[in-house]
C-alpha cells in the first residue's frame, strides 16, 4: 500500500516508540508499506527533526542519518510533482503532502495535522490519523 507520511507522524514515531506513529514507522522499515515522498517532504522531515528541541533523538548528524536511511529504503517512492496546489490556505506548506499523494497515486495520507485531517480526503485519497490507519488496514 502506498502512503504519504506527514512530518508530524514521522517525528512522533521517532520520539515516542510505543505509539501509533511508531507503528507506522515500523511498517515502513519492515517493508509492509511503501512510503511516498518528494524532495520537499524530505527537506521538511530534515528541517523539523534538526531543530534543537529534538536533540534528545541524537546529534544533528545522527538525526540526518536516520532520515536518510528511511528515505533510502527500497520501499520508499520518491516523486517530483511538477504542479503546486493551493488547497490548504491556512497553512500552505501542508500542500506538499497533497501534491506528493496525487503525483504518487498514494492510497492514504497519514497525518496528525488538523488542516489535512479536516479535509477527510483529497481526490479520493483518505487522510487518516496513524491510529485510524492502523485500525482500518492493520
Amino acid at each position: 500500500m502506498k502512503v504519504v507520511i506527514d512530518t508530524n507522524v514521522l517525528i512522533s514515531g521517532i520520539i515516542s516508540t510505543q505509539s501509533p506513529p511508531a507503528c507506522i514507522i515500523d511498517l515502513w522499515v519492515s517493508n509492509k508499506i511503501t512510503v511516498c515522498v518528494s524532495s520537499e517532504i524530505i527537506e521538511e522531515y530534515l528541517s523539523v527533526l534538526l531543530r534543537p528541541k529534538f536533540a534528545r533523538v541524537g546529534t544533528p548528524q545522527e538525526r540526518y542519518k536516520l532520515v536518510s536511511q528511511l528515505v533510502e529504503l527500497e520501499n520508499t517512492l520518491i516523486v517530483n510533482p511538477d504542479f503546486k496546489l493551493n488547497i490548504i490556505t491556512d497553512d500552505p506548506d501542508d500542500n506538499i503532502i497533497l501534491e506528493c499523494a496525487a503525483e504518487a497515486g498514494a492510497e492514504v495520507v497519514i497525518s496528525g495535522d488538523d488542516h489535512l485531517l479536516s479535509l477527510s480526503a483529497y481526490e479520493g485519497i483518505p487522510i487518516l490519523t496513524p491510529a485510524e490507519y492502523l485500525q482500518r488496514f492493520f
